[in-house]
Order: C-alpha cells, then sequence, then structure tokens
C-alpha cells in the first residue's frame, strides 16, 4: 500500500498525487464512456486544468478528492469526492468516479462510499451526506442505497446526453441511520 489514508477489505484510499495526474486518471476524464454521466467529458481534459484542480485541492478545506486505489494490485481505480464541506450545518457532498471499466460492477464503489461516510461521521463530525446521480446511471445509484444512502428526491430534466433530458436521483444518509445501520451490523 502506497500512503494509505482509509482502508477497506480490497480498496483503500489515499489522498491524490501529482503523479496520478500523468496515469489513467487524465484519460478517464475524456473517455466518453466513463464520463457519459458526469459533467466531465464534455470538453477535453487538459493537463493544464489537471493541474489547477489538483492544487487547489490539496489546499482546500471545503473539498478533498481521494484516490480509491485496490489494495492486491495497488491500482488506482478511480476517485472519490468529498465536496461542498460546511461545518457549520455539518453537511457536505460525495461523488464518486470509478474510472477504470473492467472495475464496473465489482462493489468497489460501494466500498469506497463506506469507507468515506464512516470516516465523515466519526471523525469529521458530519450530520448529513448527499449525493446525486443521473437516473440512468443505476450503478452509481445502487452503490449508494447499498451504502445506506436513501433517495429524497428527483430533479427533473437536470442532465442532457446523447439528445436527451434526464432525471438525477438526489440521495442522503445521516450520522443517526449510520450510526444505528453500524450498531445492527455488530
Amino acid at each position: 500500500m502506497y500512503h494509505p489514508f482509509l482502508v477497506g477489505d480490497r480498496i483503500y484510499l489515499r489522498g491524490l498525487e501529482k503523479a496520478d495526474l500523468q496515469g489513467n486518471y487524465f484519460q478517464w476524464l475524456n473517455d466518453q464512456n466513463v464520463t457519459k454521466w458526469m459533467r466531465h467529458g464534455i470538453f477535453p481534459n487538459s493537463y493544464e486544468a489537471m493541474q489547477a484542480f489538483y492544487e487547489q485541492q490539496s489546499i482546500s478545506k471545503t473539498e478533498t478528492v481521494l484516490a480509491i486505489v485496490l489494495k492486491e494490485q495497488d491500482r488506482h481505480i478511480g476517485n472519490i469526492g468529498l465536496h461542498s464541506i460546511n461545518y457549520l450545518f455539518r453537511s457536505a457532498e460525495i461523488g464518486i468516479l470509478i474510472g477504470e471499466a473492467d472495475c464496473w460492477g465489482q462493489g468497489y464503489a460501494t466500498e469506497a462510499i463506506i469507507l468515506l461516510c464512516n470516516h465523515c461521521f466519526t471523525r469529521l463530525n458530519l450530520n448529513r451526506l448527499a449525493a446525486g446521480a443521473v437516473d440512468q446511471n443505476l450503478g452509481s445509484v445502487r452503490a449508494f442505497e447499498k451504502a445506506g444512502f436513501t433517495r429524497e428526491g428527483i430533479a427533473r430534466q437536470a442532465y442532457f446526453c446523447e439528445g436527451q433530458y434526464h432525471d438525477c436521483v438526489n440521495l442522503s444518509l445521516l450520522a443517526g441511520e449510520w450510526l444505528a445501520r453500524q450498531t445492527a451490523k455488530g
């Protein structure tokens, strides 16, 4: 493992490193299949944009992006981010990207979400986490639901892709729900 921050069964999360900008991560943001249900991929990715993003998020106290790494292969397969952290209201938003297509549908996203939720509720003292996904992105919606998130609404026709408007599913998880779920698991 290389600089692990949060460690799970099959993956670990670590801070993004400059070296990650040179790896597959750069191309994930240009891959139309990977970014189909994301705001990325609308314009070409550039090294300058990634460098600026890296520098901004590395010093931010309200945004952080962590690399999702397979433990067995020490392979960077995606990222998970904690965004719009509000310490007054004790809330934040989670976003996730599994960039390596051969890792889709393997449960890595759910494991990463669970690791980050545990950190948010037990270390950062957050009370509410929010997430969203285009309704057609069933894998993402399922990953959040498996981690304990509840659908709380629909943003109608909030996303445009391939000539059509799509609804977005809004999900959330509260600290009390998380702790009750962990207690029930025993």
